[in-house]
Formats: C-alpha cells, structure tokens, sequence
C-alpha cells in the first residue's frame, strides 16, 4: 500500500502547479459551461411538454417578454430566446452579448391557464395537488400574477443575464482552491511539516481542505446574497410600477410556499417557515435571501417612489 501512496504523493508534489491550474479550470469551466451553451441545456431541463409536445411561446408572453426587454433598454445586437417553462419561477441562462446568446424560460402559469387548470393534474413534491381544496385554491391564486409582477420576474432574469453576473458567481470555487493550495503550502513551509512524517502532512491537509471548504461556502453564501439583493433593487428601480410588481410577485412566492406548507403536511413543515420562507437544507449555510427580506427590501422602495420626499 506505500508503493502506490508514496508514488502518487510523488507525482502531486511534482506536477502539483500543473494539477492546480488544472482544477480551478475544471471548477470554473463546470460552472460556466451551461452559460455558455444555454440553448440546449436549460430547454432541455426546463421546457414545458403538454400532451407530449414541447408547448411553443404564445404571442401573449412573446409581447411580455419584448415589453420587458424594452422596459431596460437591452441593446439590439444582445441575443435573447424566450421558450415556455413548466417551472413558477422564470429560469434563465447565458450571456446575451456572445454569439450563443441568452435563454430565458417563461413559466406556463404566466397564462393563468395550462398548468393551474382544476382539471389537470400537477405533482408537486410527490403531491398531487387538490385544486378544489383551500390548499389548492390559494396555490392557485399564488400563482396567478398581474401583468406588474410578470414584468417584474422576468425583468429580474434580464437584468441578471445582462450584468453577467454568472461569470462573478463561477469564480469562488476555483479562488478558493487556489487559495487554499497556496496558504497550505506557504504554511507547511514554515512549520517544516515537509521534513516530517506523512501522516502530519496528510492531516494537516485535510485541516486546510475543511478550512478551504468552510471560506467556500461563506463566499458563495455572501455573493449570492449581494446579488440577490443589488437585482431586486435594479429591478425595483425600473419603474413604481416595477416596484409593486415586486412586492406582489414576492407576496405570492411567499402565499405559495404556505399552501404549499399545508399540502404537504409534515414534509412541508421541514420545507417551508411559518412565514413562507425556505428552510436551509444545511444549518451553517443559508444559500439565499428569505424571500420575506426581499420583499421588504422592494416594499420600501415602491414607497419611497410613491413619497420621493420622506426617502
């Protein structure tokens, strides 16, 4: 067992620059892939099948989808493609301004009829939901959106796309690889772990690797939260009417999720707060903003537009 160990030990230590570089490629270039090929990814994960058949974009959303694009003032030479979702939430991918272009998934609920009709049959969590029952009325209702917050959700995904924020989100992982590597090697140096037993330096590493871990995800948590937070406030400030379409789209996010707590009994206790929050799948990570923050944070800028003189 030490002749294989040993060697493989041997042959890190001697490409270890090359293995580096290497891997913060791969973790990057995981992470982008989808971004930069959207088309058939994202359509393939999320398109929308009625009957069997992809469900092609209704005129309806096509004008909802340009009005928006309007509405932020996307240049024409950014390349965007709108396809039908079975998702409540629009999904998007890619940077409009490369030759591949952006994806933007509408969510079929946007037409208030293919997907929330009482008799079709829709399985959320392994749940067959009951249109009839005031779980599944208020569902419904949650899903059914104004005009202001469709414009609001999708005008969201624009701005996001349009930043390129994905780039700045695929960055962590490999910096803090990269990081990590340095900082062990600087710190095994110093201590003379090098002159050492093996087994020092191999739990010390696994030390430097639950550190690397732990600034990870402290780094991906806070980005995510940064960038949550600057799109809605983007978003919100289109427009008032921009504004209230955002706290109405999180009002219903918010709505939803309690019908949905109800649904599904016990198991929706474990997924979703009293107030109509996610619960973190992970005690030392909160991925995202509760959306109740998020709701607050647009509610008061639409009242800041409505009374610009108490802002």
């Amino acid at each position: 067992m030490a002749g294989p160990l040993w060697r493989t030990a041997a042959f890190v230590q001697r490409h270890r620059t090359g293995l580096l570089v290497g891997s913060c490629a791969g973790l990057f270039g995981a992470q982008i892939l989808y971004h930069l090929f959207p088309d058939p990814v994202i359509r393939w994960l999320y398109q929308y099948w009625p009957q069997g058949q992809p469900a092609l974009l209704s005129p309806k959303l096509q004008r909802l989808f340009q009005e928006v694009l309007q509405d932020i003032g996307v240049p024409s030479d950014h390349c965007y493609e709108a396809f039908t979702t079975f998702t409540f939430q629009p999904v998007s991918a890619g940077f409009p301004r490369l030759p591949a272009g952006a994806v933007v998934g509408i969510p079929a609920s946007f037409l208030s009829i293919p997907i929330i009709s009482t008799d079709r049959p829709v399985v959320v969590h392994g749940q067959r939901v009951d249109w009839k029952s005031p779980e599944g009325t208020r569902l419904r209702d949650a899903l059914t959106l104004s005009h202001g917050a469709q414009k609001f959700a999708l005008a969201r995904e624009v701005v996001y796309l349009e930043s390129g924020a994905a780039a700045l989100q695929a960055l962590p992982a490999p910096a803090c690889l990269a990081g990590t590597w340095a900082l062990s090697v600087g710190a095994k140096h110093a201590l003379g772990l090098y002159g050492g037993p093996m087994n020092l330096r191999a739990a010390f590493n696994l030390v430097a690797a639950v550190a690397g871990f732990v600034a990870y995800a402290f780094s991906t948590d806070s980005l995510t939260h940064a960038l949550e937070a600057w799109l809605d406030r983007r978003t919100a400030s289109l427009s008032a009417a921009y504004s209230q379409g955002g706290v109405e789209f999180y009002e219903k996010i918010l709505s939803g999720n309690l019908a949905l707590r109800s649904l599904l009994g016990s198991p929706g206790e474990k997924l979703y707060t009293p107030s109509g929050n996610v619960i973190p799948r992970h005690w030392f990570r909160i991925k995202h903003l509760p959306y109740t923050t998020r709701r607050d944070s647009v509610l008061q800028m639409w009242r800041a537009t409505l009374n610009p003189g108490r802002s």
